[in-house]
C-alpha cells in the first residue's frame, strides 16, 4: 500500500481547494437545478467534485473515483476515492451552515482514510487506519454514555413513508433521554466529537457516509449498517459511541 501520509496530504489539499469554491457559492448562491431523483444540485456541487478529482488524479493517476455528481471512473482500481462534494445541499441552498464535503479512500473493501469538512462552521474531521480521529487537527473521542435512557440521540428526519424506519424512531424515542433531528454530515460530527451518543439514518449512498466508517472507529466509536456490518456503505447507517451499539442493533431488529 502507498504511504497513507501522502494520501492524507493530497486529500486535505483537495478538500481545502474545494472549500474555497464552496464558500464562494455559499455567499453567492448559484441557480438550483433538480436531478432525476428530485434532489437539488448546483454549480457548487459539480465544481467542488471536479476540483477534488483533478487534485487527487494529478498525484495518483491510477486511482479510481466514485462521486455523487459524476459517477464512477476506474471502478476496478486498487484505490477508490468516494466523494460527496456537498452533503446537505438543501441546507446549503437555504443559507444554513450544516453541510459538508465527505471524502473517503477505499482499499480492499475497507475505508482507510476519511475527511469530513463543514467549512461554514469551521469543522474538519480526519482519520485514517494509522491515525486517530481529529477535529481541526486536535484529538477527539466519542462519549462514554452506557445507557440509552441517558443518551442524546440524533436521526435523519425523513423517510417516514418507510414503516420499519418509523417504528425504529418511535422505539428509540420511548427509551432515549433526548432525541433530535441533526442529520447528514453534522449528525456524524456530533458522534465523533462526543456531543451526541447515537446517530442513525436510511437511504444513503456510499458517498454520503464513506468517511465515517473510519472516522467514527478512530474516534473510539462504532459504525455499521442496521445489520451490524461495519464495512457496509449504503442504505442504512448507525454510528454510536460503541457502548450503545449492541443496544441499538437489538432495538432495530425488534422494532
Amino acid at each position: 500500500m502507498n504511504d497513507l501520509t501522502e494520501f492524507k496530504k493530497v486529500a486535505l489539499e483537495a478538500i481545502w481547494k474545494a472549500e474555497k469554491r464552496i464558500l464562494y457559492y455559499f455567499k453567492n448562491q448559484p441557480k438550483v437545478e433538480t436531478k432525476a431523483d428530485s434532489t437539488p444540485v448546483t454549480k457548487a456541487d459539480r465544481e467542488a467534485e471536479e476540483i477534488i478529482v483533478t487534485t487527487i488524479r494529478k498525484t495518483f493517476p491510477s486511482h479510481g473515483f466514485m462521486g455523487e455528481e459524476f459517477g464512477e471512473d476506474k471502478k476496478n482500481a486498487e484505490f477508490i476515492w468516494i466523494i460527496d462534494p456537498i452533503d446537505g445541499t438543501k441546507n446549503f441552498i437555504h443559507g444554513l451552515g450544516f453541510f459538508g464535503t465527505v471524502l473517503g479512500l477505499k482499499h480492499q473493501g475497507k475505508i482507510i482514510l476519511g475527511v469530513s469538512n463543514m467549512p461554514a462552521i469551521d469543522e474538519l474531521l480526519f482519520a485514517s487506519s494509522i491515525e486517530k480521529a481529529t477535529l481541526n487537527n486536535k484529538p477527539i473521542h466519542v462519549s462514554q454514555i452506557k445507557k440509552l435512557e441517558k443518551a442524546f440521540v440524533n436521526f435523519a428526519p425523513n423517510h417516514f413513508d418507510n414503516p420499519k424506519f418509523t417504528s425504529i424512531v418511535k422505539a428509540v424515542d420511548r427509551q432515549a433521554l433526548n432525541m433530535r433531528g441533526f442529520a447528514d454530515t453534522y449528525g456524524y460530527h456530533l458522534i465523533a466529537t462526543g456531543r451526541s451518543d447515537v446517530f442513525f439514518e436510511i437511504g444513503m449512498k456510499a458517498w454520503d457516509i464513506s468517511a465515517y466508517q473510519i472516522i467514527i472507529k478512530q474516534a473510539g466509536g462504532k459504525y455499521s449498517n442496521f445489520k451490524g456490518d461495519e464495512y457496509a456503505l449504503g442504505e442504512t447507517s448507525l454510528a454510536t459511541n460503541g457502548l450503545l451499539h449492541p443496544q441499538m442493533l437489538q432495538l432495530i431488529r425488534t422494532a
